[in-house]
């Protein structure tokens, strides 16, 4: 049975968005300088009752700058189906997730640290299993998801997450800190305990919207409490202004036989003013997420600071997937009308590509407005900014962005990141146009592994942490002053005897570790990987995953929780390794397959049309263990019955005593003229489609503009406009509409699968390289992964790398419901070796029994971008014969991959000879597997003639089902009449 479609984007942590770092101001809401969360939008398609959130439990410690809250959600599922929940939320910079737990036999389990690619894996393959998995992971930006299976049929589940969280002192010295209460749906219980050290209850100023919060001293803290019932989602907030501390602070904590250590060091600033330059460069982000930014706030700031400059000459560029020509303004008197009539009307529309970003020569100082998240092309944002020649100063006004990166950009030129959701206009400005004082160095005796939050100090304070080697040390600090002058001061560290048991040094040792190695994510993945294994944190390459049994860890090798590890370490020694064994038996099964596709291949099969009418009898032993529940009935084949010795399988062989009045020989020759595709064009059903299609080409664009604020989160809606600014041969524009599919989802590989078919499908495949790259890193464990990259490989004239990744799908082990699809890449890898001429190939690795080229006359491959759904591939030839699941072997030979039920496909129909005639392409919508699916499924068709020869011609289309049962034609193969003449 279908699981229901459920999103849980308001239920698990709404409240998180609401403990976002709010803007520095001693005034407390409304702030219009702070930029609010915004709630996640709950979508439970096929739920009939809402999910009610029962109970709120929250913790919060705040020590200094540091608040650490744990926070229980328990929820209630009044529905007949178990739900799996999804939240994806960004955390705002200083903010993380440290751990979470889930209930498991009404007790808390803690999360424990995985591999990203390996947490996915084993999330889905237990979650087929109907247990109780939970993941979270976390993706560039610092934006987080979270997913749990099951939400139980009238069942209650409880969540509870730890939110680690650094404080700024705003201008006043006082830390504003937001209590995660805001949960977008009514909280039916709340209990909230919030504890501050060393500070009196009458220090603490004081905000809610509710009379019932109390503020008490209690022994050497303050405690704030509220308990409350059905809070609604409006009525959530409470906020607090804590004094912040003058003087130095430091804490020392152990972990694996290492003394950490994390200070704050006030410093006075002594910033002198930066000489105004005449000629600065702006880089204006308008790709679809730039809409996202606070662009009232970036106005706000350069009206500022062009009034500021004076006369100044402007160059704009505006980025998206690609870079638009750059114009020039002539700001005087500090106006700049014209600049602001241009910036206010731009549109924000494609993906993100760094290469855009270069910076033209003659500029002085460029202001980038962009949150740093790069996800079109090849390039990262560092290689091509990183060493420019001017300060770059990077301004961010949105709740996700890349801010190491951003950070590493601008401070490597002497720039600072403007980060407008932490500074108000005032102090943007100043940083901008000031020279300040910054970091050189940091060191001491017996201090290792230094680390920085900024080499510029971040409201007054430098943050350091670093590891001891003794339990004493002086830490030395020497910065440079504007003026050039270098000035010093140094630190006493010294570990106490007996320490508070806080993780707080180590905690904040790793968390200025990773945002260092983010500033280059792409080359620091290994270190990134460790870090977050060592310190039990989520980061771009771990997650961390709760699962249900000791069995579930031991099977897939996870270190459990320390309640469990007796027993794992017991089972584990019981283990017995079969990956090797399975590594030889893999090759030893492809090739036994292998064999029986050249058999296949070399038979030859009647090409005349059977006399008797009869159905094909089917044998329920042969047939495919989903197809034999299927309720369609078996077609009525025009064909001779088939042999007994047919077995139901891709690749069997006919019975020879079937000869035909004509057939061909493997060596047969006929006319010159080549099997045609006829593709039915897909159309789709929609408003806005129509709408376009009757648009003239001058306005296609601006309807587009106007129907996508409808249809932002619908993967359909760009592929299908894009199709449509690519046929009228607006190529530009078709590729901008289709790069949004990109900036949809962070990191979902379905959705960048469909894009990169799309790219090769548009004749761009070198634009699908990197995107599939991206995929192969999130789900390497995924055969497909490997054979789409392939692929894209090769239609970019690079053989070697794609035969390089086909093979991977040939010779490793996969789960048994990626069927045949080592077949699949076999042949295409042996068509590209036969296509490569005169190119040395390098194919020392591979079996050599394996590569054989078999052409044939047509071929169709179907995938699809849902996984664990079932998708039928049919091919009706010129006898009326179909095959299908269930009659995978035609009488002429026609050959179908065995039924693809859990994955993506492909399902391949092969034909060696065909015979002269049309023949039909369908595809079905069986039906899925899945607790979370986004309405319709996407089919990818790629049609061949000609196959592994040199005049193959390749056809792609694309469609879409979004009903169970639901069929269409695809298009047609018409292979002509031809005379034949047998070998000699």
């Amino acid at each position: 049975m279908t699981q229901p479609t459920v999103r849980l984007s308001m239920l698990l942590l709404a409240g998180l968005f609401s403990s976002q770092l709010a803007a520095q101001t001693n005034t407390l809401p409304p702030d219009t300088n702070r930029i609010l969360p915004v709630p996640p939008v709950l979508r439970i398609p096929e739920a009939k009752i809402p999910v009610r959130l029962e109970q709120v439990s929250l913790k919060t410690q705040i020590s200094g700058s540091q608040a650490r809250s744990i926070i229980e959600l328990s929820f209630y599922n009044p529905n007949e189906r178990a739900l799996e929940g999804q939240l994806e939320f960004p955390l705002a910079h200083g903010q993380s997730v440290s751990g979470f737990a889930l209930d498991i036999d009404g007790k808390l389990r803690q999360a424990v640290v995985v591999e990203k690619d390996r947490g996915q894996q084993v999330f889905e393959d237990i979650s087929r299993t109907r247990v109780d998995p939970a993941l979270l992971e976390v993706t560039r930006g610092n934006q987080y998801r979270l997913r749990i299976y099951p939400l139980p049929a009238k069942g209650k589940r409880t969540v509870q997450l730890q939110i680690d969280q650094t404080l700024i002192p705003n201008q006043t010295g006082q830390y504003l800190f937001r209590a995660p209460l805001q949960f977008g749906m009514l909280a039916g219980k709340l209990d909230a305990r919030i504890q501050i050290e060393g500070i009196g209850a009458r220090q603490i100023q004081l905000r809610s919207v509710q009379n019932d919060v109390h503020k008490l001293d209690e022994n050497s803290q303050s405690v704030i409490s509220w308990q409350a019932k059905d809070v609604h989602p409006q009525a959530g907030l409470l906020e607090l202004l804590v004094p912040a501390k003058t003087e130095p602070t430091t804490s020392y904590a152990s972990f694996n036989n290492q003394h950490y250590f994390y200070a704050e060091v006030p410093v006075t600033a002594m910033n002198s003013p930066r000489p105004a330059p005449k000629k600065i460069l702006i880089l204006w982000d308008a790709s679809g997420s730039g809409a996202q930014r606070q662009h009232e706030k970036e106005f706000a700031l350069l009206d500022q600071y062009l009034r500021k400059l004076g006369d100044v000459d402007v160059e704009l560029k505006l980025v998206r997937e690609q870079a638009e020509n750059t114009v020039q303004f002539k700001v005087r008197g500090g106006q700049w009308d014209s600049m602001r009539s241009t910036l206010q009307q731009v549109v924000y529309d494609g993906a993100s590509n760094a290469a855009a970003y270069a910076i033209p020569p003659g500029n002085q100082l460029a202001l980038l407005f962009s949150d740093g998240i790069m996800n079109w092309g090849k390039d990262s944002l560092l290689k091509v900014l990183g060493s420019a020649h001017i300060p770059v100063y990077s301004v961010v006004a949105s709740p996700a962005s890349d801010l190491p990166a951003l950070r590493a950009i601008s401070e490597s030129g002497g720039a600072q990141v403007l980060d407008l959701q932490q500074q108000d206009t005032q102090q943007a400005l100043r940083a901008l146009t000031s020279q300040a004082l910054h970091l050189l160095q940091v060191k001491g005796n017996s201090v290792t592994q230094i680390v920085s939050a900024s080499v510029y100090p971040q409201q007054g304070r430098w943050r350091i942490a670093g590891i001891l080697s003794s339990a004493q040390s002086d830490l030395q600090l020497e910065w440079q002053q504007a003026d050039g002058q270098r000035r010093s001061s140094s630190l006493k560290l010294a570990i106490p005897a007996k320490t508070e048991n806080s993780d707080l040094a180590v905690r904040r040792w790793a968390e200025l570790r990773l945002a260092q190695l983010m500033q280059d994510s792409e080359t620091q993945r290994g270190a990134i990987r460790r870090l977050g294994q060592q310190f039990n944190l989520p980061t771009t390459e771990t997650s961390l995953i709760v699962l249900d049994t000791v069995a579930d860890y031991v099977r897939f090798e996870i270190t459990p929780p320390d309640e469990l590890r007796a027993s794992y370490d017991k089972l584990l020694a019981q283990k017995v390794a079969t990956q090797t064994k399975d590594q030889i038996n893999q090759l030893d099964k492809v090739r036994e397959r292998f064999e029986k596709k050249v058999a296949w291949w070399e038979k030859d099969f009647p090409k005349d049309t059977p006399a008797l009418p009869k159905p094909v009898p089917v044998s329920a032993t042969g047939m495919a263990p989903a197809a034999a529940e299927r309720s369609i009935a078996m077609p009525r084949v025009l064909s001779a019955p088939a042999p007994a010795a047919v077995a139901m399988n891709s690749f069997a062989v006919a019975d020879e005593s079937k000869a035909a009045a004509k057939s061909l020989t493997p060596g047969a020759t006929g006319s010159v003229n080549s099997p045609s595709v006829q593709l039915k064009k897909w159309e789709p059903d929609a408003a806005y489609y129509r709408r376009l299609q009757a648009a003239s080409a001058n306005d296609m664009y601006r309807i587009y503009l106007d129907e996508k604020p409808s249809y932002q989160n619908s993967s359909a809606f760009f592929l299908d406009a894009a199709d449509l600014f690519l046929e009228r041969g607006q190529t530009n524009l078709g590729l901008r509409i289709l790069s949004n599919l990109a900036e949809m989802q962070m990191e979902n590989r379905q959705i960048l699968r469909l894009l990169a078919y799309r790219l090769v499908q548009a004749k761009r495949p070198e634009l699908a390289v990197p995107v599939l790259q991206t995929v192969l890193r999130l789900s390497p464990n995924e055969p497909q992964s490997y054979r789409d990259l392939g692929l894209a490989l090769a239609a970019a004239g690079q053989p070697q790398a794609a035969i390089d990744q086909l093979w991977q799908v040939v010779s490793r082990p996969w789960h048994d419901r990626f069927a045949d699809i080592e077949l699949i890449a076999l042949a295409e890898l042996n068509a590209i070796l036969a296509q490569a001429g005169n190119q040395q190939l390098d194919i020392s690795r591979m079996d050599k029994r394996l590569l054989r080229n078999l052409p044939l006359d047509i071929r169709a491959v179907l995938s699809w971008d849902a996984d664990n759904t079932d998708i039928d591939l049919w091919v009706t030839d010129p006898n009326g014969e179909k095959t299908y699941y269930g009659h995978p072997l035609s009488y002429q030979g026609g050959s179908l991959s065995r039924d693809f039920t859990g994955g993506y496909g492909p399902e391949e129909f092969s034909l060696k000879i065909a015979k002269p005639g049309t023949y039909r392409v369908e595809t079905q919508f069986f039906g899925h597997n899945q607790q979370l699916i986004a309405g319709a499924i996407t089919l990818m068709l790629r049609l061949s003639t000609k196959f592994g020869q040199a005049d193959q011609q390749d056809q792609y289309i694309t469609v879409r089902l979004d009903k169970q049962k639901d069929k269409v034609l695809i298009g047609e193969f018409v292979v002509p009449e031809r005379t034949f003449s047998a070998n000699p």
